[in-house]
């Protein structure tokens, strides 16, 4: 019963991995670093995706990649409050639920720029707290 359990569990992480798109380890980062660099590279993703969405770039296969850096990043800092966390890996899930090709539509852009906006906020106000 041991042996099933743990293989139940091994299982049930590899496919949260596999439907989040980045790996365990990413994702929960065990020693956060807190450091000028990754809090730089942090705001430098949130800014580029920002931009891109408005210069009406919708194709899965163009905003994934920033999506996934971005999440890579906060991962690094752990500063952003979960709910936040929550939204933009949600939109992870999202992407990679779709093909290359295909496009988000307005509605789709115009929530996730309002998610990455709030995101980016909060993740500037948790850092002003920790200080």
């Amino acid at each position: 019963m041991e042996h099933l359990e743990k293989a139940y569990v091994r299982d049930s992480v590899t496919a949260a991995e596999f439907k989040i798109g980045v790996p365990a380890t990413i994702e929960h980062s065990i020693d956060p670093i807190k450091s000028a660099k990754y809090v730089a590279e942090t705001v430098s993703h949130f800014i580029t995706l920002m931009d891109a969405l408005k210069l009406n770039m919708k194709a899965v296969d163009e905003i994934h990649p920033m999506l996934s850096d971005l999440m890579q990043s906060l991962n690094n800092v752990s500063s952003l409050p979960a709910e936040h966390e929550a939204k933009i890996r949600n939109w992870l899930i999202t992407l990679n639920s779709m093909k290359a090709i295909d496009e988000i539509n307005e509605e789709q852009v115009r929530q996730l720029l309002f998610d990455l906006e709030n995101a980016h906020n909060a993740f500037y106000r948790s850092l002003s707290d920790k200080s």
